[in-house]
């Protein structure tokens, strides 16, 4: 399910499938003179670099290979499941081994926990994007990043994925002023706001004197 909804989100994003193995999937996409890879690759354990470097060259296209610009621009995207969310602790440093390894490809590991696995049932590329744009969602998963939802699996994907594009929504933005406004209204300063507004260069120095003033005979009081 993971896989399918990673090569649901290339193929949405003009990639090309170009070979189909049991555990990794080579993708391309090309734009006039401009062009990108991609691989993903499922994971059992987290590899040595080098080792997953090896494993990818040794199982590519060999048209891919003959292309100069395959390991300097591809992403390597690892699908890795961990049992629940809490153990990425204990992986740490594995992963960010893996993710900062210099040589060949960009590589980023995209783990989810079994529970996350079954929030996904009969999901879609599509669906993952209704599910980050839900500012509710956002919400929920701020409050507790650590729960298994599609959330959590929808906000790790668009992190990690850097040809992913967030969807965009037009609303209805409310002025700054209008803000401003209902905040001091709900504050009970309504009087002090209309002060402010009528203050000038020339009568600022007056109104602070009044501010200080007014302040140490509440103090007083």
């Amino acid at each position: 399910m993971i896989k399918q909804l990673i090569d649901e989100a290339l193929v949405a994003h003009g990639f090309v499938s170009k070979r189909e193995l049991d555990t990794t999937s080579f993708y391309v996409r090309e734009s006039g003179s401009a062009i990108r890879f991609a691989v993903v690759h499922t994971l059992d354990d987290l590899p040595d670099p080098a080792d997953l470097n090896n494993c990818i060259n040794h199982l590519a296209p060999e048209e891919f290979l003959r292309n100069p610009s395959f390991k300097k621009n591809c992403d390597l995207i690892c699908i890795h499941r961990l049992d629940v969310l809490a153990e990425f602790k204990d992986h740490e440093e594995e992963i960010f081994a893996i993710e900062e390894d210099p040589h060949f490809y960009k590589k980023y590991i995209l783990y989810y926990s079994t529970a996350e696995e079954s929030a996904l049932t009969d999901f879609t590329y599509d669906k993952l994007v209704s599910v980050i744009a839900d500012k509710k969602e956002f919400l929920d998963y701020k409050e507790n990043p650590l729960k298994a939802t599609q959330y959590s699996f929808a906000a790790k994907t668009f992190i990690k994925l850097p040809f992913l594009e967030l969807p965009s929504h037009q609303g209805n933005l409310v002025s700054l002023r209008l803000q401003a406004a209902e905040a001091v209204a709900q504050a009970g300063m309504n009087d002090l706001y209309a002060a402010i507004q009528k203050v000038t260069d020339k009568t600022a120095d007056d109104f602070i004197k009044e501010m200080i003033s007014n302040e140490l005979a509440n103090i007083q009081n």
